[in-house]
């Protein structure tokens, strides 16, 4: 029993570690959970440190060269690691010993079962222990990579992978940048090289799709947008979305036999309802390819090539356009340490299903890279463009308010290979300039000397290291430019900025060539992916070592000293006390969870609306979006109409750029990020409140046995995912319908009376209320279980102290028999002599834990 005791502030330890998940500030975007292997125990890594990584020892490019190629390839687990706790080689040494014990205990009770059968606790413990041996993190961190076709995306994502054409380039179209898709790293359960598991949209969805296609398609052709009647931008966008429109279309039903574009655009009364009904039934006769189930299809791959094959199957012909995401699991550096790579559709994809599908998708990652060409960060208009085009659509808002203090940016500067040396050189090398004139003037003089020499291996090295240096000038110069124009809006006042080489990187990867390899860029941008996982892991790690690994070594322990003769019936009574003891505690928490979750739900409903709703905030909020409806009345017709057109998201030469709904809910905007803010302040309140009830129902066990976040993007930001662009959708859409005498008229009447009818602000506070509801709803349920898993862990143990007559492998253990109490004997001994291990182990890493 008093193993048991001493096993109980373990398993609260685990409590704590598991709670404090579930209150961590999360402050923008979400986290992705998935399984996935740890990078200490990656097969083949031992000696490398556990991480793969090598810790910091090469040295910066100093010369480059083509003298050090070989025929073996570069060896990405040579990297030099970022300077973390995480990947320091007494915590990576720790992590490894930690794994070792585990594998240990495996052992002992292999050597204890023998050929006989083990009884179901022992049995337990075995599948634990060789659980907890190939230890598994769970804690990810997602990567969006965002920027148009052609800016090196999937050549990037190739190049981090360390894996030549998982992530197809090239022009096929728009299918390549219309679906989302993940690289994520095997898991335990992913046996072939390459896992693709692909989730398209339900019914439900399809027929939303569908209708935003038709209205992409038909806009083209609505009243009033003709060529010579609107700004010849405007109808070149709408061309070009109509044409986008019927590409998708065009994929997903050309194969009917009556599908074409009379039956689309038929602007005619009852068109669009005819040929809405038309596509979604066809819709609905969609075979799916073999081998998965609805929504949800799986196969597996042996190289990048077949893996494309399949992948393609998606993102062309029929099914593309009803593609939610693809996930692709393969074994790859980046992603060891919990990087989950995101390639996100193209910017110049207007179709707002796709937009609504990324920016839905966006605020649920952890950083974002944008990538874009290093020629279109030269000039501060580009430096500007590459930055804001994104953002302004996907966080108009939050990017104006706040910069990326939320949104964790990077800039990925691609093909810094493609450089005019004679332009570069002018720019760059002179007096005050990056490059000195004489180190140029002695390199065209060395190269001169080797040309003379014959000595052509020399000249490609010379010439080489001369236009490398005029690289690196330009990647300093576009950093510099890129951080000097973000610096108010980003905390610290620093733009992460990279300039890399996908080329040079795939060339010389192949060679060996490390010097190469290290001047392209690639390298340094992955060892910052590993970074931004570094902390998570290291948290993981810390309970793994300091509260999992512990509680497996107590319950071993505990199972191998139960042994005591059979009780008297006195004391059987009291096993059943302890035993009902224990199902009140466990009653007791769930109840304690149960009546948390309600607080927490009700906190942010109070702090977010109970004020609001006393003092009829809806009608002050209504009242404001009414003065700003008014203010447009005033506009031209045609103005007005453009508006209409573009969702209330528009811009001229004479109005400049003005976002209708942003307008309409820039008050409710104001008003609610004061108690945004006491919302995020309160959570850890609240969860430590919770932690502290479920800590005395444990305590009180252990006396006994002696004796935000992103809901409020969708509120607050008017881009095309937010809750007023759902809305305001139908009213626009609706009033650039119009056509005829009084047109304009009934356009101002449609969007003012949806402003004024009195329900937008009710339907806004209600879908946050509803999404509060939801967040709260599955933040307690993963509590709950994981809660509820620890104390099926303390029941079991209770159940091992208190058995009277354990069994033995096989039936009931005859206490008398000497073999059997030799081997328990042995195991007792090698268990504490690992106990004894895994303290030394915790006093290694004693700084790197909580009170240490």
């Amino acid at each position: 029993m008093q193993q048991l005791q001493a096993q109980l502030p373990v398993r609260l330890g685990e409590m704590r570690a598991d709670a404090a998940a579930w209150y961590r500030p999360r402050f923008g975007p979400g986290r992705i959970m998935q399984n996935k292997p740890f990078t200490a125990n990656s097969p083949g890594h031992v000696g490398r440190g556990g991480s793969g990584l090598r810790p910091r020892s090469v040295s910066d490019v100093s010369d480059v060269s083509d003298f050090n190629d070989n025929t073996r390839p570069y060896d990405v687990r040579d990297e030099e690691a970022p300077i973390e706790p995480f990947f320091t080689s007494v915590f990576q040494t720790a992590l490894q010993n930690g794994l070792g014990i585990a594998n240990k205990v495996v052992t002992a009770i292999e050597k204890l079962v023998g050929s006989s059968e083990p009884s179901s606790d022992l049995e337990r413990l075995f599948k634990d222990a060789r659980r907890l041996g190939t230890f598994q993190s769970t804690d990810t961190r997602t990567i969006a990579v965002l920027g148009d076709s052609g800016e090196g995306k999937s050549s990037l994502i190739n190049a981090l992978l360390h894996f030549p054409e998982i992530a197809k380039t090239g022009d096929i179209g728009a299918a390549c940048t219309s679906v989302v898709t993940e690289y994520r790293q095997k898991t335990r359960e992913h046996t072939s090289p390459i896992t693709i598991e692909v989730e398209y949209l339900s019914k439900s969805e399809i027929e939303d799709l569908i209708k935003e296609l038709l209205w992409n398609y038909r806009q083209i052709f609505l009243p009033e947008v003709e060529e010579d009647k609107v700004d010849p931008k405007d109808y070149a966008r709408y061309q070009r979305e109509s044409e986008q429109a019927w590409s998708a279309l065009e994929a997903g039903f050309r194969h009917q036999r009556g599908f074409n574009k009379q039956l689309v655009s038929d602007m005619a009364e009852g068109g669009l309802e005819k040929a809405t009904d038309q596509l979604v039934q066809w819709s609905h006769e969609l075979e799916w390819p073999d081998g998965g189930n609805p929504g949800f299809w799986k196969a597996t791959a042996d190289t990048a090539e077949e893996c494309c094959e399949m992948t393609s199957i998606f993102m062309e012909d029929r099914f593309w356009p009803f593609t939610k995401i693809i996930r692709v699991y393969l074994n790859a550096q980046v992603l060891k340490t919990g990087v989950v790579l995101a390639d996100l559709p193209g910017l110049q994809d207007t179709n707002l299903a796709r937009v609504r599908a990324t920016q839905t998708y966006l605020m649920k990652c952890d950083n974002v890279f944008i990538v874009a060409k290093i020629s279109r960060a030269i000039t501060d208009q580009s430096l500007k463009s590459s930055l804001y085009s994104i953002l302004a659509r996907h966080a108009p808002v939050e990017w104006e308010e706040s910069g990326v203090k939320s949104l964790n940016l990077a800039v990925v500067c691609t093909k810094s290979e493609d450089i005019n040396q004679k332009t570069a050189r002018r720019e760059f090398c002179g007096p005050h300039k990056k490059i000195s004139p004489l180190v140029m003037e002695q390199l065209d003089k060395d190269i001169e000397d080797a040309k003379k020499n014959n000595n052509s291996p020399l000249k490609k090295q010379l010439k080489r290291k001369q236009e490398f240096l005029l690289i690196n000038a330009r990647s300093s110069h576009v950093k510099e430019g890129l951080q000097n124009a973000y610096a108010s809006k980003i905390p610290g006042g620093r733009l992460e900025v990279f300039c890399v080489s996908n080329t040079t990187y795939e060339k010389f990867s192949r060679k060996g060539n490390t010097e190469m390899v290290l001047a392209s860029g690639i390298p340094e941008l992955r060892r910052f992916c590993h970074r931004i996982t570094a902390g998570a892991q290291l948290l993981e790690a810390k309970h793994f070592l300091q509260s999992v690994l512990s509680s497996l070594l107590s319950s071993v322990e505990i199972w191998a000293t139960s042994s005591a003769p059979r009780p008297q019936v006195e004391d059987r009574g009291q096993d059943e006390s302890i035993r009902d003891f224990l199902q009140e505690v466990k009653t007791e928490v769930s109840d304690t969870i149960r009546q948390s979750r309600t607080d927490f739900r009700d906190t942010f409903r109070e702090v977010l609306f109970a004020n609001c709703m006393k003092e009829r905030r809806n009608h002050f909020w209504e009242d404001a979006a009414e003065a700003k409806g008014r203010e447009w009345y005033s506009w031209h017709w045609s103005q007005y109409n453009a508006w209409c057109l573009n969702n209330g998201d528009h811009s001229t030469g004479k109005r400049g750029h003005l976002n209708w709904n942003s307008e309409l809910i820039w008050k409710m905007r104001t008003e609610l990020a004061f108690q945004w803010g006491l919302v995020e302040d309160e959570i850890p309140t609240v969860f430590e409140k919770l932690f502290q009830s479920i800590r005395a129902c444990f305590l009180n066990l252990q006396s006994h046995l002696r004796g935000k976040w992103r809901i409020q993007r969708y509120a607050s930001e008017p881009n095309d995912s937010s809750y007023v662009v759902s809305e305001m959708i139908p009213a626009y859409r609706a009033a650039a319908g119009e056509s005829g005498t009084g047109k304009a008229a009934r356009q101002r009447s449609i969007v003012q009376g949806r402003i004024t009818n009195g329900t937008l602000f009710p339907h806004i506070s209600a879908k946050i209320q509803a999404g509060i509801d939801q967040l709260v709803r599955k933040i307690f349920r993963d509590l709950r279980n994981a809660v509820n898993a620890v104390i099926e862990l303390i029941a079991s143990d209770v159940e091992m102290a208190l058995a009277s007559n354990p069994q033995r492998m096989g039936g009931a253990r005859n206490q008398e028999d000497p073999e059997e109490e030799r081997r328990k004997g042995e195991l007792m001994a090698e268990i504490r002599e690992l106990k004894k291990k895994h303290e030394e182990l915790l006093a290694s890493i004693s700084k790197m834990l909580p009170g240490g």
